[in-house]
């Protein structure tokens, strides 16, 4: 129970269950008996249901008997009017009148909060209380205020008290006479960070609301091709992979020429993207010919869309995949994984499932972001075959313990833009002996962190713990310190500027001739049943 108050005839009291009261002095009662507990793994409905069973406002006599559920819901910050015939509470907004929440269910997610009024007499009615009120904002002694919490917070909360051995008080007599000139929460935000990064540390920053909001007026279209000028026409260059413009349907190749797009005709050296920014169309007709003369031009709607960072994310992976399976006569597997998040390990696990029986195996963690998925990571690569269980019928590769797993060598590419967590993935790979890193060295910048909030809703990020290597052989087996490290390969192999521009990937090459290297020595490797 969160809230009480006593009914005008003295004899009944409210109380409130799930939300809040907002009110001095309230003490606690007894509340309804609660439902059993869902069983673990029966699922987030069954404790769903339970709670809304359980929340709500009640009426029980004072004497403790009569006890009825009077509306149902939350409550937050419920306040009762001075005649007690109608309280006030939180209730959570809905962005729009469609997904609009029966108030005090707390629906409406991200809406923000509004106030209603509930009557108490029957019939009961509740409404939204309208209001406006005037805030006087001193803008001045905002950023100051801002700019204090920002050294505090730092000093306080960064994980190394000596500040990296800087005069953390001296860095900010340094900075502090600059904040008369600060005109905006931009200047504040790039004064905070100026004054953070006399540490030379990662994982910090100071960000927020802008002072002022531009407004988006474009928002481009992409077709899923590349097209290039050609004899006075554009013609299609590239086709991005399961993209919107590889469709069977379209019958779309590398080498036709597009003569106009949503219905304007386009030569060389026209501004398309003019066109892809200012449509209303989301299926945009693209006139295309195998000719530049157009003479057996034709008309294909396209489903645009307005981000191709995915698809050209998985036509690398893709390719990657393709490269690694021909030059390993299919024995090795190549996965990549594109940031240390919970979305990634899932797909992770994913792909070890689907090729369990190769014979090793590639991960590619080069332009990793990071994020705090290492320890399941290792562990599924780490993890050691030990038994079978096989049915009567079955294969011998059949019921392999564990199936997630590959059994053999295995090799992990990083590069200058592994990040964070992506690059304590491959210092933990080096210390657990589970193969060869290839590549260039990480980044350089791992420290867990965190933020806190500003009072004008921005945040500053905070590293409040270090990252260290496990060593026994130092004191509190401390080893290596990651921060500003970045972890070196043991085989050294960059794609240069020219092999971007071809398309040429020599890492991958070199990670290649490492695994198969690595299997050539160790055979054994091999799954049951196959020849060695």
């Amino acid at each position: 129970m969160t809230g009480f108050f006593l009914a005008p005839d003295g004899r009944t009291i409210y109380y409130a269950v799930g939300g809040g009261f907002g009110g001095r002095g309230a003490a606690p009662t007894p509340a309804p008996t609660p439902a059993p507990t869902p069983a673990p793994g029966r699922g987030a409905a069954a404790g769903a249901a339970a709670d809304s069973q359980n929340t709500g406002l009640f009426a029980i006599g004072i004497d403790g008997r009569d006890q009825r559920r009077i509306a149902s819901g939350t409550y937050a910050g419920m306040t009762p009017t001075t005649d007690r015939r109608a309280i006030f509470f939180r209730a959570a907004a809905a962005r729009t009148a469609a997904d609009q929440a029966p108030a005090g269910r707390g629906g409406g997610a991200g809406g923000g909060q509004e106030v209603h009024r509930l009557v108490l007499a029957t019939p009961q009615r509740e409404d939204r209380v309208s209001f406006t009120m005037e805030l006087r904002v001193d803008r001045r002694a905002e950023w100051k205020q801002m700019f204090e919490e920002i050294w505090r917070v730092m000093k306080y909360r960064y994980y190394n008290p000596t500040m990296n051995g800087y005069d953390w008080a001296a860095i900010k007599a340094k900075y502090e006479p600059l904040l008369p000139y600060v005109g905006t929460n931009e200047d504040l935000y790039d004064l905070g960070n100026m004054m953070i990064g006399e540490m030379s540390s990662s994982h910090t920053g100071v960000s927020g609301p802008a002072s002022r909001t531009m407004p988006r007026l474009y928002n481009t279209h992409f077709l899923g091709f590349e097209i290039a000028p050609d004899g006075g026409k554009y013609r299609i260059n590239h086709i991005y992979r399961d993209g919107p413009a590889d469709k069977e349907w379209l019958d779309l190749k590398v080498g036709d020429y597009v003569l106009a797009v949503d219905g304007q005709d386009i030569k060389a050296g026209d501004n398309y993207w003019k066109i892809l920014s200012t449509t209303s169309d989301d299926y945009i007709p693209v006139k295309v010919s195998k000719t530049p003369d157009g003479a057996d031009a034709r008309v294909v709607r396209i489903a645009s869309i307005t981000n191709l960072g995915n698809i050209k994310y998985e036509e690398w992976v893709a390719n990657n995949r393709d490269i690694v399976e021909k030059a390993t006569n299919g024995q090795i597997a190549y996965v990549h994984i594109r940031s240390m998040d919970q979305p990634s390990l899932q797909r992770f696990q994913n792909e070890i499932d689907r090729y369990w029986n190769k014979k090793g195996i590639i991960i590619d963690v080069r332009n990793n972001t990071g994020g705090n998925i290492d320890e399941p990571l290792l562990d599924i690569i780490q993890r050691r075959p030990y038994m079978f269980t096989n049915q009567r019928g079955g294969a011998a590769t059949w019921g392999r313990r564990p199936q997630q797993a590959i059994a053999g060598p295995k090799v992990m590419m990083i590069n200058q833009r592994s990040f964070s967590d992506g690059e304590a993935t491959p210092m933990g790979f080096r210390t657990l002996g589970l193969g060869q890193i290839v590549g260039t060295p990480t980044a350089g910048g791992v420290i867990w962190t965190g933020s806190y909030s500003l009072i004008n809703g921005g945040s500053v990020r905070t590293p409040s713990e270090l990252a260290v290597t496990y060593d026994p052989t130092k004191p509190n087996n401390y080893g290596i310190n990651l921060e500003n490290y970045g972890v070196p390969p043991d085989v050294w192999v960059q794609n240069t500027a020219t092999d971007e521009v071809k398309g040429t990937d020599r890492e991958l090459q070199a990670a290649i001739d490492e695994v198969m290297r690595m299997l050539k020595a160790t055979p054994s490797a091999a799954p049951a049943g196959e020849k060695k």
